[in-house]
């Protein structure tokens, strides 16, 4: 979208008592705003299309009072716009679409790869934060653009992760593109916008009310073609995206949980009614339609010492977590011995440390 098309565009999203339906069905048979915004004596004004309201800001071309602001934004940040006629299919052809999409970085290179939406509770537990690593960096090496939302927890892992694999990564705004939310996360979307994008349906200077988080997330599922839940109970946002996703006829995956922890409810129903369940990437890579048998491995398996290789063993045996002091009798190791050994494992990605001191394999 040129700057010159731009604030047609923008006064016929602004419109009062316009509902998004009528307003796509007015695009049909009026492609251009700058056809008739601004211009009283077009027919659309006597056809009865339009409320007496909606036509009088249409006809005088109203903007926002602080369009100068959201003009010095929109250059400032290098903020680019695209009108619902320039959308990526997937995103074009769902319920409700935005009617405008604002987007800073290279939106274009990331939606044209395969794209997966992970997404997930803020209160991870260490499993999740580190299953979501697990699972999705070879994908991300394999140049699967890795779709979120920016919130603390999963969603920055899964954004990291993709960054630390020089992947491409979208993040998807629950507010201006001018206000990062959540601060904590200004650092990561500089880095998201060399080979990725972060996107939003609301113009710069938009605070994110938390009444657009729900709103957003139908974005999220519809711009990927496969959704991955990590995390979340019940009542969570990534549940909703779930429900987006189903209703958007995308495939809906989950990484299956402990049965008591209250961020596995989510996962762990999505896979009882049928969402296919993850428990390694070449599962994802399937959904996906990626050869995962010719897929160039990128990850190098690790080698381990003899001690390490008998701890791993042994907290991979397990069900669930186990404690230090557990290790410690069934090993009979010196507890310097054992403490270096654990932590050599934690670096090395294979196990987690877990609340109580307790260790999980992953």
């Amino acid at each position: 979208m040129t700057t010159e098309q731009y604030p047609y565009w923008l006064c016929l999203k602004t419109a009062p008592d316009l509902p998004l339906k009528t307003c796509l069905e007015l695009l049909e048979i009026y492609p251009d705003p700058q056809d008739f915004v601004g211009i009283a004596q077009h027919p659309l004004y006597q056809s009865g299309l339009l409320k007496a309201t909606t036509a009088d800001h249409l006809k005088h071309a109203v903007l926002p009072e602080n369009m100068p602001q959201i003009k010095q934004l929109i250059l400032h940040h290098e903020i680019q716009c695209l009108s619902f006629k320039e959308y990526p299919p997937r995103l074009r052809e769902i319920f409700a679409p935005p009617l405008l999409l604002y987007y800073r970085g290279k939106l274009e290179p990331a939606v044209s790869q395969k794209c997966l939406a992970v997404v997930g509770t803020r209160k991870t537990s260490t499993y999740g934060r580190e299953m979501c690593r697990k699972l999705i960096a070879p994908l991300c090496a394999q140049g699967v653009t890795i779709i979120s939302g920016l919130a603390l927890g999963i969603d920055t892992v899964a954004h990291t992760t993709a960054v630390n694999k020089q992947g491409s990564t979208i993040a998807v705004l629950a507010g201006g593109l001018d206000n990062i939310y959540p601060a904590q996360n200004l650092e990561l979307s500089r880095k998201i916008t060399d080979k990725g994008a972060l996107i939003s349906e609301y113009e710069p200077a938009t605070k994110p009310d938390r009444w657009n988080f729900p709103a957003r997330n139908r974005l999220i599922s519809a711009l990927s073609e496969v959704v991955f839940i990590v995390e979340g109970p019940l009542s969570s946002g990534a549940m909703l995206t779930a429900k987006n996703a189903m209703e958007q006829n995308r495939e809906v995956c989950a990484l299956p949980g402990n049965i008591n922890h209250p961020n596995a409810e989510g996962p762990n129903h999505l896979i009882k009614n049928g969402a296919a369940l993850i428990s390694k990437p070449e599962d994802l890579m399937y959904l996906l339609g990626i050869d995962s048998e010719n897929a160039v491995q990128l990850e190098i398996n690790t080698i381990l010492s003899e001690n390490e290789q008998l701890i791993y063993d042994l907290i991979k045996s397990e069900q669930s977590k186990i404690s230090f002091d557990e290790i410690l009798l069934k090993t009979k190791f010196p507890i310097g011995r054992l403490s270096t050994t654990l932590t050599n494992l934690e670096l090395k990605g294979l196990i987690a440390k877990e609340s109580g001191n307790c260790f999980i394999s992953l």
